[in-house]
């Protein structure tokens, strides 16, 4: 098997070729829908434990706490973003 290396001018070009692809906000828009995602699980797995039904609590659990961190993650860089606008919108021109 033969390993290819990268030289400094093909590693350029792959980075390039991934940054034509990447937009902000399809991004933002595709990392809110995950987020949105795990708590809707998170909240399906509470439904069925207060059903009654057969969960295991460590998933319940490990399902909540991701849900929760990925929220607080999300607060926390919307907290940054607006302390950004507004320290722009306190710059004179």
């Amino acid at each position: 098997m033969k390993i290819k290396g990268l030289s400094k001018l093909n590693l350029y070009q792959e980075v390039e070729k991934i940054n034509r692809n990447l937009d902000f906000g399809k991004v933002l828009f595709e990392k809110l829908k995950e987020i949105d995602n795990k708590e809707k699980e998170a909240q399906a797995t509470l439904e069925k434990f207060a059903r009654g039904e057969d969960i295991d609590p460590a998933e319940m659990a490990l399902k909540i706490s991701t849900a929760d961190a990925s929220m607080k993650l999300l607060l926390r860089i919307r907290n940054k973003v607006l302390e950004a606008y507004q320290e722009i919108m306190r710059m004179q021109i």
